[in-house]
């Protein structure tokens, strides 16, 4: 699972087996991991508003922006190796790619294209119908798949790593979170403040399979942020949230789902004689059917 910086896109797909047949049995939470031959459709909308403000010297600039993104792909996992984190090369054929800023629409130069996604070296490269895309093209892919300003964890570090009954919470291990984003470089953390918890709230079947709903509940106490090669000291109490919904099947057998996330940023940090705050809300809908469902 990963979680960028602007919160574009946060999803995890999990899934339950019955451990016992008592009343109050547990369950144990399991994730189908991502396989060469996967293939999934998705619907994505995500609506945001940053509002950022910058004093210097008693001088002040202020700037509020609006986000909206849309996309509709259908995507094939073509490599995957074993132990990546990441699949090394993807096909998606866009059905709806359009990104709303500033009150405009503008929709992007792969949509109703196939994009072929494939790692070289250390990067990502993309292509539509076999031509490449070129710079500006394909911002939204370029931090999608090579920017570190994501959270740098997978599905796994997120759920109880043990069996538990409906409406029973569990911690995520807070000593994990703080040194993945350390390593990530974009945000130092306080972890006596950050905490991420999640809660098996419902299990039922459908279609033949077992469903099942999880709440994850995200508080990130930023230390410090670094950007462009500095450090900028943030106060205490600003906050990264994230309230996550997963309603999808949980049986191991398909990625099939949808999430919700409600997402909150509240920064603020020090400048060279002066102040930064950064404040903004969005709100992130995705749908995930496996093709493989029958």
């Amino acid at each position: 699972m990963r979680l960028v910086s602007s919160f574009a896109v946060l999803a995890v797909l999990v899934t339950v087996h019955a451990a016992s047949s008592a009343d109050d049995k547990a369950y144990e939470i399991k994730v189908k991991k991502t396989a060469k031959g996967d293939r999934t459709e998705n619907n994505s909308v995500e609506e945001g508003t940053t509002a950022f403000a910058i004093e210097i010297m008693g001088q002040a600039k202020k700037n509020n922006e609006k986000r909206g993104v849309k996309k509709v792909y259908t995507e094939e996992i073509l490599e995957r190796p074993d132990g990546a984190k990441m699949s090394t090369k993807l096909r998606r054929v866009y059905q709806t790619a359009e990104i709303t800023e500033k009150g405009k629409k503008k929709t992007e130069a792969y949509e109703g294209k196939t994009v072929l996604i494939e790692k070289k070296g250390e990067k990502y490269v993309f292509s539509a119908d076999g031509e490449k895309l070129e710079a500006g093209e394909a911002d939204d892919l370029e931090k999608e798949f090579n920017k570190k300003d994501d959270i740098p964890l997978e599905n796994e570090d997120f759920l109880p790593g043990k069996p538990v009954k409906l409406n029973e919470s569990w911690t995520v291990d807070i000593d994990k979170v703080v040194k993945s984003f350390e390593n990530s470089g974009v945000f130092t953390l306080r972890p006596e403040q950050t905490k991420v918890t999640g809660k098996l709230t419902k299990v039922y079947e459908k279609n033949g399979r077992q469903y099942g709903l999880i709440t994850l509940d995200i508080v990130l106490a930023v230390k410090e942020m670094k950007s462009d090669g500095n450090e900028i000291p943030i106060k205490a109490g600003s906050t990264l949230k994230a309230v996550i919904t997963i309603d999808g099947c949980i049986d191991g057998s398909s990625h099939s789902g949808v999430d919700d996330t409600e997402l909150t940023i509240d920064l603020t940090g020090e400048i060279p004689n002066g102040t930064i705050a950064i404040k903004g809300k969005a709100k992130i809908h995705k749908t995930t059917k496996d093709l493989a469902d029958k």
